[in-house]
């Protein structure tokens, strides 16, 4: 019993050396605690700006592509547009052999020569060049060039009465203005024709 005792005592001695109180261990706990929520927050942090360097590098190549896109898109626009208004003056070859040959070579022969110039107008509209309508339409010199101005009663002052080369559109843009001739109201010339001798005489 006296064993027993003593080696009870020694136990007791040595568990009052070796544990903690309970406050000290509840301190450490809340010290690792906040290490930890700094250490997490500090990490959260890092990744937002990783997160955000990832947004702005893919709105950088995502603008990189379109502007490739939209300047590929020019070059090719100004290629076709060059080759497309050197073929225009063959169009007009075409169409003055086709009026002037239509009484003189056979059937056959026309139609054959025809069907080539309807090919070749089919080409240019498939890449978006359509002629611009003018005869009858008032004169507009955004889409028009005047060559020349005539006296008629046959058409309102400033309507186009006449083609004398056609123009074209590309994509919705002049690609060649219309040659046109402007029909010019005869009152109103011999009216300024006064105004101007009267201007004269005073």
């Amino acid at each position: 019993c006296e064993e027993e005792a003593k080696m009870t005592g020694e136990e007791t001695k040595v568990t009052g050396e070796t544990e903690c109180p309970p406050e000290d261990s509840e301190a450490k706990d809340d010290v690792k605690e906040e290490i930890l929520k700094e250490k997490l927050a500090a990490k959260e942090k890092e990744l937002g700006e990783l997160n955000q360097r990832f947004l702005r590098l893919a709105a950088d190549f995502e603008n990189y592509r379109r502007r490739t896109r939209e300047e590929t898109a020019e070059i090719r626009r100004t290629a076709n547009e060059r080759l497309l208004r050197e073929l225009l003056p063959i169009v007009d070859n075409y169409e003055r052999a086709l009026e002037a040959a239509k009484k003189d070579l056979p059937e056959n022969v026309y139609t054959g020569i025809e069907m080539i110039y309807r090919q070749l107008c089919n080409i240019l509209t498939q890449e978006g060049v359509e002629p611009i309508e003018s005869v009858g339409k008032p004169f507009d010199p955004q889409y028009m060039d005047a060559f020349q101005r005539v006296e008629t009663s046959e058409y309102p002052e400033g309507t186009v009465t006449a083609e004398v080369q056609k123009g074209y559109l590309l994509q919705g843009k002049v690609l060649r203005p219309a040659l046109v001739i402007v029909a010019k109201n005869k009152e109103a010339e011999n009216e300024n024709s006064c105004c101007k001798e009267a201007n004269e005489d005073e």
